[in-house]
């Protein structure tokens, strides 16, 4: 009678569709802001211990997230903020 009776929920579409919700009710959703200029928002992303080429061993990656252009910096793995920018 168990197995029936769990194999009779596992395939009614009512019981299907009407489970309660296990989580806290979500607020009302607000787009993002989407800038329109270019280099206005960045991605920054780093790939590192790379073996050295002229004496650099991290490759910076900068991504205009508008053009989706991007710029490949060669530089080493221990940079300062002021190196960065």
């Amino acid at each position: 009678m168990l197995r029936y009776v769990g194999q009779y929920i596992s395939t009614y579409n009512l019981c299907l569709y009407t489970k309660p919700t296990r989580h806290s009710p979500v607020d009302e959703l607000y787009p993002l802001l989407v800038s329109r200029t270019y280099w206005d928002m960045l991605s920054v992303n780093f790939i590192v211990e790379l073996p050295k080429s002229s004496s650099c061993d991290t490759v910076m990656i900068v991504i205009d997230l508008v053009s989706k252009k991007a710029h490949f910096i060669p530089t080493h793995m221990i940079v300062t903020v002021e190196g960065v920018a």
